[in-house]
């Protein structure tokens, strides 16, 4: 299709500009009024990081309704649920974008990967060795409760911010060393929430490269609260 009109997202996946439609295997997706624009902001900035908060303001900019971040989350995993073929993805913490691809990887596993990030009990975070720093990109609900942090208050930092001035560990140089090598490692640290709090960690961070070129792409680290699973521990054994 060379109508200009016509912005091809995937494998038989087409945005109509025009219409506003989504057209599927040449049929029109059945989506909201809000499904709707919300896609025809992403088209406009497809490839390209797109922020939550212009997001909102994109859907509903005539509801004079308060920036509410969980809105833009729903919107976003309503269309992943109509339309799983569609790649949107928010590698970026506060922003996601609409990835056009030519071919079709396994999207069971991939529209849904973040979901599942987001709904771990575990703290998660992600960041990226191939910018300077190797800055966090990405945290899930559960980092948030642990720690106490939102997304704009890390997004861009490294990790070692949470050690505040406490960089008396061992473990941080053995942590060190197994990101230069770019090998897993699990330790135990000294971490501090956002209200100065300490709260005792292990942490294993893990290496994601890229399946094709074999290169670092991420690193992934998952914190276990240890004082808490210590406590549950002791609260158990005293139980039996």
């Amino acid at each position: 299709m060379e109508n200009k009109t016509i912005v091809k997202l995937t494998r038989n996946c087409y945005w109509h500009i025009e219409s506003s439609n989504l057209l599927l295997n040449g049929q029109e997706a059945k989506l909201t009024a809000s499904q709707k624009k919300l896609l025809g902001l992403m088209v406009k900035n497809i490839n390209k990081p797109v922020l939550n908060v212009n997001i909102f303001f994109e859907v509903w900019e005539n509801l004079n309704k308060e920036y509410n971040e969980k809105s833009v989350r729903n919107l976003i995993s309503s269309i992943r649920k109509a339309v799983p073929i569609i790649s949107i993805i928010n590698l970026y913490g506060g922003s996601y974008i609409l990835r056009q691809v030519s071919s079709e990887p396994n999207y069971e596993f991939k529209d849904y990967s973040f979901e599942i990030l987001d709904q771990s009990k575990n703290a998660i975070v992600i960041t990226n060795p191939n910018i300077d720093d190797n800055p966090i990109i990405y945290i899930n609900g559960s980092f948030t409760n642990l720690f106490g942090y939102l997304a704009e208050d890390v997004v861009g930092k490294n990790c070692r911010f949470m050690h505040k001035n406490d960089n008396d560990q061992l473990s941080l140089e053995e942590l060190r060393l197994s990101l230069r090598n770019e090998i897993p490692i699990t330790v135990n640290l000294r971490n501090y929430a956002k209200n100065n709090q300490l709260i005792c960690t292990e942490v294993t961070v893990s290496p994601i490269l890229d399946k094709n070129s074999g290169k670092l792409k991420y690193f992934l680290g998952i914190y276990t609260d240890v004082i808490m699973l210590q406590t549950l521990v002791k609260q158990i054994k005293e139980r039996i």
